[in-house]
Order: C-alpha cells, then sequence, then structure tokens
C-alpha cells in the first residue's frame, strides 16, 4: 500500500524545511516563546519584592483610642480581619473625647497606645487625626504609619465610623471557612494546614487542579485547531500540485497513490511538528529558567501558582507514559483530519477546486470544535463520547491524558479509533485519487465510484469500463 511513500516523503519534507521562511519563523518564535514565561516570572518577582518593600510597617501601638463623637460606641474590630500585615492584633478602645483619651493612658501607664480622633468636615466628609501622647515612646515617623493603613483601608474604616455594623454583612458574604485538625492539634487550635506544609501545598493544588485542567484542554483544543486549519490547506494543495503541473500520469506509474498521498501528508506533518514540539519545549524551558529566577529575585516566597507548577510529580500530571501516549493521540489526531483534507485535494483537479474542496475536513473540525467547548468546557466532567468519537477525541484526549483523568480503558479505545479512521480516511483518499485520475475529463457515475473504489485494483476496472 505504502511502497515508495519514503521517496516522497523525503521530497516533501526538503521542500517545507529548506525554506527561508520556515526557518526564520521557528527560529523568532521559539526565542519569544522562551522569554515570554521568564519575563512574566521576572515582573512578577519585582512587582512581589516591591510590594514587600512598600508594605504598610507598624505603627508602634497594640492599642488604639478611637474618639468618634458622631458615633461613639462605634465596633472598630472588624479592621483586624482584614489580616493587614502588623495591624491583624489592635485592640480599638471607644472615648469619649482626645482628652478623656489622653487621661485614660496617663492613669494606665499605657506607653504603645494612641489616639484616632474622627470628626466630620463640612459637606459631611469624615477625617481622621492621628494623635500622640506626650509620654509615648512611639515617634511621629511611626504613628504616622497608622495614618496610612487607615487611608489604605479608609473604605471599611469610613463604614465602621458611620456606625453601620460590618459583621453580619461579613458573615453573610464571606464563604465558609473549613479545616482540618488533629485531636491534638484542635486542643491547641492548629490545624493540620498550619503545622504541615506538605498538607497546605495539597490544599492549595486541589484548588486550582481544575483551572489547569480545562486550562490545558483549552489549548489542546486551539493548537488542534489551529494547527489543521494551518496545515490542512496546505496537504490539500500539495495533493493537487501533480494534477495541476500534468504529472499526474508520470506519478501514478512508479509510485501508488497511497503512498503519494501519506508521503505529502507526512512530510508536511512532519516539518509542522518539529516547529511546534520546538515551540512547546522553548515554553517549557522558559517557564523552568523563569521560576528559578523568581526564586532568586524573592527567596523563599511562594504563590499558589508556584506551587502548583512544582507539584505537577506529586499531583500525578505529566507522567512519562501518558506524556508519549499524549503525544500519539496528539499526532494521530492531527493526523486524522489531514487525511480528511488529503480526500479533498484527491477529488480536485485544479488548486481553485482544492481550495473550494477544502470544507470536506473544516466543517467537521468546526462541529466538533465546538461540541467540545459547548459540552467539554461547561460541565466539570468531559463526557466520555467527546473522547471516544475520533474527531472530538483529538482535541481533548492528549489533555485529558496528561492530567491523568482519563482511564487507560478509554484512551486506548480512543486511540486505536483514530488510528483505524486515519488508515481508511487514507485508504480512500488513494481510491479517489486513482478514480479522479483515470475519469479525467468524463463524468462519473455513482455505481462506477463505487466499483472502482471497493474493487481490488483500479487500473483494471478502468480498463473494463
Amino acid at each position: 500500500m505504502f511502497k515508495r511513500f519514503g521517496n516522497v516523503f523525503k521530497f516533501t519534507f526538503h521542500n517545507q524545511v529548506s525554506s527561508k521562511s520556515f526557518k526564520v519563523t521557528t527560529i523568532l518564535i521559539t526565542a519569544l516563546l522562551f522569554l515570554i514565561p521568564v519575563i512574566v516570572f521576572v515582573i512578577a518577582g519585582n512587582a512581589s519584592k516591591n510590594s514587600e518593600e512598600n508594605k504598610t510597617e507598624s505603627c508602634g501601638a497594640d492599642k488604639i483610642y478611637v474618639v468618634n463623637e458622631r458615633v461613639p460606641d462605634a465596633d472598630y474590630s472588624a479592621m483586624n480581619s482584614l489580616q493587614v500585615e502588623n495591624y491583624t492584633e489592635l485592640q480599638y478602645v471607644n472615648a469619649e473625647s482626645v482628652d478623656a483619651a489622653l487621661r485614660e493612658i496617663e492613669d494606665a501607664n499605657e506607653v504603645t497606645s494612641l489616639i484616632v480622633h474622627v470628626y466630620e468636615e463640612d459637606g459631611g466628609r469624615l477625617s481622621v487625626n492621628v494623635i500622640v501622647p506626650d509620654s509615648s515612646p512611639i515617634d511621629k515617623k511611626t504613628a504616622g504609619n497608622l495614618c496610612d493603613f487607615l487611608e489604605e483601608q479608609n473604605q471599611l474604616f469610613t463604614v465602621l465610623a458611620t456606625g453601620i455594623s460590618v459583621t453580619d454583612i461579613m458573615k453573610i458574604s464571606a464563604p465558609m471557612d473549613s479545616d482540618v485538625y488533629s485531636a491534638t492539634g484542635y486542643a491547641k487550635g492548629r490545624s493540620i494546614y498550619e503545622t504541615d506544609k506538605e498538607s497546605l501545598d495539597e490544599k492549595n493544588n486541589e484548588s486550582i487542579l481544575p483551572t489547569f485542567n480545562m486550562i490545558l484542554v483549552y489549548a489542546t483544543v486551539m493548537l488542534v485547531y489551529f494547527i489543521v486549519l494551518a496545515y490542512g490547506a496546505s496537504i490539500t494543495q500539495n495533493i493537487v500540485m501533480e494534477k495541476a503541473s500534468k504529472l499526474m500520469d508520470t506519478m501514478l506509474i512508479s509510485v501508488r497513490a497511497e503512498s503519494l498521498i501519506f508521503g505529502k501528508l507526512l512530510g508536511v506533518l512532519t516539518a509542522a511538528f518539529i516547529q511546534l514540539f520546538a515551540w512547546i519545549a522553548a515554553v517549557v524551558v522558559g517557564m523552568i529558567v523563569g521560576l528559578k529566577v523568581f526564586e532568586s529575585i524573592v527567596p523563599g516566597k511562594e504563590f499558589m501558582v508556584i506551587t502548583f507548577l512544582k507539584s505537577f510529580a506529586k499531583l500525578g500530571l505529566f507522567k512519562p507514559l501518558n506524556v508519549i501516549l499524549a503525544v500519539l493521540v496528539f499526532i494521530f489526531g492531527i493526523v486524522l483530519y489531514c487525511a480528511l483534507a488529503a480526500i479533498g485535494g484527491a477529488i480536485s483537479s485544479t488548486k481553485e477546486e482544492a481550495a473550494s474542496n477544502q470544507s470536506i475536513f473544516v466543517i467537521l473540525l468546526v462541529v466538533c470544535f465546538y461540541l467540545v467547548l459547548i459540552k467539554g468546557l461547561n460541565s466539570a466532567e468531559i463526557p466520555t463520547w467527546l473522547y471516544i468519537f475520533p474527531g472530538t477525541g483529538a482535541m481533548v484526549l492528549p489533555a485529558g491524558v496528561c492530567a491523568g483523568v482519563v482511564s487507560t480503558p478509554i484512551a486506548l479505545a480512543s486511540f486505536a479509533a483514530m488510528v483505524v479512521t486515519t488508515v481508511v480516511a487514507l485508504w480512500l483518499a488513494g481510491k479517489i485519487y486513482v478514480m479522479m485520475s483515470l475519469y479525467k475529463g468524463n463524468g462519473v457515475r455513482i455505481g462506477k465510484a463505487l466499483k472502482m473504489l471497493f474493487s481490488g485494483n483500479n487500473k483494471e476496472t478502468a480498463k473494463t469500463e
């Protein structure tokens, strides 16, 4: 079936990779995809570093007397719930006046207390002054940090100062917290996530994993979609090339139609996969280098996303066997669509007809694309039939295998369906190619076409006709 396939493959592949545009595009995009993640991590690292440098420093106080003559009994304890470093354990006490607060501080000999005076300006705008007792060791610059904190959190502080209780609102709007305790830890009020970093990382990873799986599926779908669109048309045009240049009859004497079609298809796709895997490798290396740069900029600093990226092995993601199977599925999925594109080239006599007949694979590609978007990405779990059906399986199965969410029997069944469908499509393309060659210029009836497609030798059938 594929006699002298190698000669056609070498010729087509050489024509694809020897062009200047192929080399320039491959190198430029590879460099760009390497630099993008590195730059992103550098920016994230510098932003994190600047955030740490610019964080609000402590005001040096552990007790704040609040004088609010308009609402003297307001509760400001909710300010601690903001979890702003250095401002999570302040004690807020209401006072009738500034003088009264100063007397209380002096009588109790409190050296780490400050006074906040809240008053209403003309027009109803609230203003805040921070007052440092004369006997306090807290200097004005340090006390000014309390002003910075109140300015940064002015919305909540203003709500509290107007007498509106936010406690109930926060209870209603805030999600319910849940934790896991050991018996010893429960008595001490410390959950396992506070004492066990590995458990905390596992909890954070579980919250990110569903989103990551969805992104991985979406990325695979888009890759397959655009690769098939880009290279399917090229395959269709390559197959019709000999017909347009009148070399078809000469070619068919020495090369079987199936070998001609498969050689051209694989030659184009091999060049495409070289580009694609070079770009994927650039992204992976860029991510690794970017992580190292991030750690050098902000030593010891970790975010949930960073922890997740480092935990692929623990989560069962990208296991070597899964990656190999995913790559094979990904390749055969694209070959499947391109085999349909080859049928479009086989039934075409000119490049203009080939452009029109691209709809053979484009329509299926678009339908499968939207099926995945509607039925797959909008649900918590991708339906099994999307994996089994070759058209949609080519888009969703590689991501499912890498993420470990697809069982081995389903993965193998889907892969086998793709291989069988691809071989049938290539066989059909070869039969049609010969049929259209032998009957060029004559009308082909349905009965005659079916007889040629399923006969053992197309050329013999043509002679008898």
